[in-house]
């Protein structure tokens, strides 16, 4: 026990903490709104990291700094994480048949475009052509995407028609969708980009980063370490003046006490849903990007599923649909995996057994029964 009560475990439990704390949020806020867990949350965190490396790579030439990558990184995770929201679960809260046809044929010429980049990308094939492969890619990376994110901006704005009415439908098939949505992104990531590690380029990253900024006790804090706490904290306290102190933090607020209620109080319930979509992708993105930088690289189709689960597990801990409780979840996570030698066992053994002293999350709160 006493070798893992040490400062350098005490380091890396603070950034895990940090880690699972922007992820976790995403996962809250989504189920706080709508009552549906994203699994595919997970998977935007995992493109991030991809997003960014596609950055540095294209402008490796003019030695762009990672941090310039982040920006796009997460524009591009908030555009698929609303995107994910229209295409995949917008038909499970209503009738949109101009929606669900364009939805369904984006998605079915993403994954035919994505399977055959992966057979022209065969150099073995005498119809391999690198440059027409390059451009491809292109179409199937930013094309695709693009056009499914204009046509869900549209429908935010009432331009693909009017709903014909809500659609009940249970718990399971939400859970479904979320599930098949994950497995869709990881393929698709596993087509475009492989199945190979990947990392970030040196000379992307600045040298202070992997440099100690400060020692606690004997363990020195690197600079990428540091600004996984400063970044987390800044985003944290960012998300919660929003939510707290606008507008639409004050409809993100009535949408999760009662949705018919804020919609006849003239709240657009979807574009608040697109919008939460958008943010808790954003900051999963960073956590991708900043994770991917602290262990040197890990960059893969399959690097979000196990962060994926302990996030979620730190929003359940901490009191699913609260936001502090994400936040509170997320660092007790980190401290349980970097004070356990990062096995992923206890800290879902310790979630069970708070939730069966506190089924609700150390934050939850009772839910209301109303007439």
């Amino acid at each position: 026990m006493a070798d893992l009560l040490t400062p350098e475990n005490l380091v890396n439990a603070l950034s895990l903490g940090a880690l699972y704390a922007l992820i976790a949020v995403g996962y809250t806020m989504v189920y706080g709104i709508i009552k549906l867990i994203n699994f595919a949350h997970g998977e935007i965190y995992m493109l991030g990291a991809f997003w960014a490396l596609l950055v540095v790579g294209m402008e490796q030439a003019t030695g762009i700094n990672l941090f310039v990558a982040i920006v796009p990184a997460m524009l591009l995770c908030a555009a698929v994480g609303m995107t994910v929201d229209w295409s995949a679960y917008l038909s499970l809260r209503r009738r949109l048949p101009l929606a669900d046809g364009l939805s369904i044929g984006g998605l079915t010429l993403l994954g035919v475009g994505a399977i055959f980049y992966k057979l022209t990308g065969d150099t073995t094939h005498a119809w391999y052509s690198e440059a027409a492969h390059g451009v491809f890619g292109w179409s199937i990376v930013a094309l695709v995407p693009v056009v499914m994110l204009a046509l869900s901006i549209g429908e935010k704005g009432g331009m693909l028609g009017r709903s014909l009415g809500r659609v009940s439908s249970d718990r399971l098939s939400a859970l479904i969708t979320a599930i098949g949505m994950s497995l869709i992104l990881q393929t698709l990531a596993q087509l475009v980009w492989g199945a190979d590690y990947r990392a970030f380029p040196q000379e992307s990253i600045p040298a202070w980063m992997n440099e100690p900024s400060f020692h606690l006790g004997d363990a020195p804090v690197l600079g990428k370490e540091l600004t996984m706490w400063v970044v987390a904290l800044a985003m944290m306290a960012g998300l919660h003046l929003l939510v707290s102190r606008t507008k639409i933090g004050t409809a993100m607020r009535a949408c999760s006490m009662d949705q018919e209620t804020a919609a006849l109080m003239g709240i657009s319930v979807d574009r608040v849903i697109a919008f939460t979509f958008l943010i808790g992708s954003g900051m999963a993105a960073v956590a991708g990007v900043l994770y991917s930088v602290k262990v040197g690289g890990n960059i893969s189709f399959r690097m979000g599923y196990y962060p994926g689960l302990l996030a979620f597990a730190a929003a359940v801990l901490g009191g699913i649909g609260n936001i502090r409780g994400a936040m509170l979840g997320g660092v007790l996570i980190g401290f349980l995996q970097g004070f356990t030698g990062g096995t992923f066992t206890i800290p879902f053994l310790v979630m069970i057994l708070v939730l069966l002293v506190l089924p609700r999350g150390i934050l939850g709160e009772p839910q209301a029964t109303r007439a």
